[in-house]
């Protein structure tokens, strides 16, 4: 230490000191500098992950949800077609009914009592309506016709 007091002044030894603590602090700002650069840089790629994770998660769980709807929805259409099979059978089994109705009202109406009152072919008309929005088309409208030909008064009230 005396050899270095010896070679430099005074002003040169502090003039060194501070440029050595100048170049320290250099190192030391640099070094916090670089660490907060990589904390940065690191903390995008880990935000970045993150994102990445909710979002594949977010896939998974909308896929998930897309085959429970799918799951679902064939459920729904094969009860839709079971349901419509048996709304196509009790629709035929009703026209069915109707004609086999109006065919005795017809057998009752025209053979037996020979005339018909106003109510009893009011009825038959809204059955027979009936029967054709349910897609009937059979001989039912001529034996419909035949009824409404038929006198609205017993034969012996006709006579007075």
């Amino acid at each position: 230490m005396i050899e270095l007091l010896a070679k430099y002044s005074l002003s040169e030894i502090v003039a060194f000191l501070v440029t050595f603590a100048l170049a320290i602090k250099g190192v030391i700002s640099f070094y916090d500098w670089a660490t907060e650069r990589l904390k940065k840089a690191f903390s995008k790629e880990t935000q970045r992950d993150k994102e990445k994770e909710v979002l594949e998660e977010r896939l998974v769980y909308g896929a998930d949800k897309m085959r429970a709807l799918d799951k679902q929805q064939k459920q729904t259409n094969e009860q839709l077609k079971a349901i419509h099979k048996q709304l196509e059978m009790l629709i035929s089994s009703d026209k069915d009914d109707i004609k086999a109705d109006l065919t005795k009202d017809h057998h009752y109406f025209c053979y037996k009592k020979k005339w018909i009152d106003d109510y009893s072919l009011d009825c038959m008309q809204r059955r027979f309506e009936r029967y054709v929005e349910e897609g009937g088309n059979s001989f039912i409208e001529k034996l419909m016709d035949e009824v409404k030909d038929l006198p609205n008064q017993p034969p012996s009230d006709l006579d007075d």
